[in-house]
């Protein structure tokens, strides 16, 4: 198979993946409690925006540290996010904003649909897009390995996270309605467990092409797969806690 390369496909279905995924998050979001104060609302906001913003950043600059450090320029230095650190930022920016409104109810469950919806969409942008965002797998014999523009046959991985993302989501739906919270856990810990998997088939567990930015080893795993350990024991928590804090009720 062959990519349609193009910066361009990959922007147009980036931004329908945010439209998309913003639609359906304020349609799940009007059917669940919120907090009654403006600014408390502005600070959950807040909270998401810039925890997700900071944790993508953050965890593409560890991904590639080495290489920063020793030739990296400023446009380096500032390009490239993380969906992975995103999520995991913008999940901390909640909690911590929640801790200083004195709100206690979740809310992460108006965001299942939304992040499952957009991260498909933009994976299909990544795939299409060519080498230059580095979501190319190392290359396979398999007969579906897919030419991003170099000539060599490579595991399409954006491909790979779209059925596995569909899985997850269709495992979990009309799972934990009676536990408020359980399903966002259950889904980001699911997504966590995903994305340890897809990047032992990205390099620098293969080769990579010359012009691509190196992937840095931390005791034998990438940056990308800490923070996806790390994220799977806090969700894992998180959906143990929701559970113990919000029983499903006894059968009739």
């Amino acid at each position: 198979m062959h990519s349609l390369p193009g910066r361009e496909a990959h922007f147009v279905l980036e931004m329908l993946a945010y439209f998309v995924g913003a639609r359906l998050y304020w349609a799940q979001a009007r059917r669940q409690p919120r907090p009654a104060a403006w600014i408390d609302r502005m600070a959950l906001v807040a909270g998401a925006v810039f925890g997700a913003a900071l944790g993508s950043k953050l965890l593409h600059v560890f991904e590639h540290l080495p290489f920063l450090l020793a030739q990296g320029t400023p446009e380096l230095w500032l390009g490239g996010k993380s969906v992975l650190g995103g999520f995991i930022g913008g999940t901390l920016g909640v909690e911590i904003a929640k801790r200083l409104t004195g709100w206690r109810t979740p809310t992460g469950d108006a965001w299942v649909p939304a992040l499952a919806a957009g991260l498909m969409i933009g994976r299909v942008g990544c795939q299409l897009s060519g080498l230059w965002d580095q979501t190319f797998g190392i290359p396979t014999t398999l007969p579906w390995g897919w030419d991003y523009g170099d000539g060599i046959a490579r595991h399409p991985t954006a491909a790979y996270e779209i059925l596995l993302l569909a899985g997850l989501y269709l495992g979990l739906r009309g799972r934990f309605t009676a536990t408020p919270g359980a399903r966002f856990a259950a889904f980001l810990a699911g997504y966590c467990v995903i994305r340890l998997g897809l990047e032992c088939l990205k390099p620098p567990f293969g080769p990579a092409p010359a012009d691509t930015l190196p992937v840095a080893l931390y005791a034998g795993l990438t940056a990308i797969q800490w923070a996806a350990l790390s994220g799977l024991a806090g969700y894992v928590l998180m959906f143990v806690h929701r559970l113990r804090g919000n029983p499903a009720p006894a059968p009739a």
